[in-house]
């Protein structure tokens, strides 16, 4: 009897080490997803073709990745006070730090007046006009690995190309059609990315890229009239931030959500840094870092 009972003591000691393992090792598990790297499946488009719908990659949690740096992807979630109880996260490229002077442009943007062109894997949707549509088709089908789908529209035909694609294509166009086949024009704007603690001048277009961020940081206390600012119904001619602020641009700007629709992006709603790819439906993009 007595060894009986000394072996269901053992036993149960042996069973409460195999738990405690167990939790620990969850507890690690946990701790490394939320602090340090965390695996992420894109189901979004929005960086094709840096990255594609569909991949796996590795996200970096720590303060490093949380710190963006220029041209770096990141993740993070919507600054919109509408989507505060659960915001939707998105992924896109950082193009502006705080205290940067930023121009966007159709070709590309400058930034604290240094030219920044958009990356050769940058999509926008490009306009061929009738009279080159036969061969402008045919120059699609010979661009390689992915389906090319084109759309009619008045006074020609669309279609969503890569800055290399359409290099490529406009280099095989004759002369005489050159001129037929363009970008479809984004509209041009300039103002100052806040940095924190930094007196922030207001004007019309300021206060229309930074309104979101100002309500947020005066719990919802600014007024806004006649492209001014007021707080406890003082005008306002500048604001001081109390975090820095980050613009983001997504590779598929046409159909992507970026700075353009959310505004600056706080550093609080930044999750990490996209820094590797170990799975994706293209072969050649497995297993690589990002850069």
């Amino acid at each position: 009897i007595q060894n009986c009972m000394r072996q269901k003591g053992e036993n149960k000691k042996y069973n409460w080490k195999w738990l405690a393992g167990i939790l620990l090792l969850a507890a690690l598990v946990m701790g490394i997803r939320l602090f340090l790297v965390e695996s992420l499946h894109l189901s979004t488009d929005s960086m094709e073709t840096s990255l594609h719908q569909g991949d796996f990659v590795l996200l970096d949690k720590t303060p490093f990745g949380k710190h963006p740096k220029r041209n770096a992807i990141q993740v993070f979630t919507s600054p919109l006070r509408k989507d505060s109880i659960h915001p939707p996260v998105f992924v896109s490229r950082c193009i502006a730090l705080p205290g940067d002077t930023i121009r966007v442009t159709s070709t590309g943007y400058q930034i604290n007046g240094k030219e920044y062109p958009h990356s050769p894997q940058a999509q926008a949707s490009y306009f061929m006009a009738n009279q080159g549509k036969d061969i402008f088709i045919r120059l699609l089908k010979k661009l390689p690995e992915r389906s090319r789908e084109w759309k009619v529209v008045e006074g020609g035909i669309t279609c969503v190309l890569t800055s290399f694609e359409a290099y490529q294509i406009k280099e095989e166009l004759p002369k005489a059609l050159q001129s037929c086949f363009r970008m479809y024009a984004s509209p041009e704007y300039q103002f100052i990315v806040p940095q924190k603690d930094r007196a922030y001048a207001l004007d019309s277009l300021s206060l229309l890229a930074c309104r979101e961020a100002i309500q947020n940081e005066t719990n919802g206390n600014a007024v806004f009239k006649d492209g001014k600012l007021f707080i406890e119904g003082k005008q306002m001619n500048f604001f001081f931030f109390r975090q820095n602020y980050y613009w983001f641009l997504s590779d598929y700007r046409d159909v992507a959500i970026d700075s353009r629709h959310l505004g600056i992006i706080p550093e609080d709603n930044i999750i990490g840094r996209i820094f590797f790819c170990w799975y994706s439906p293209d072969k050649n993009n497995r297993f690589t870092l990002i850069k």
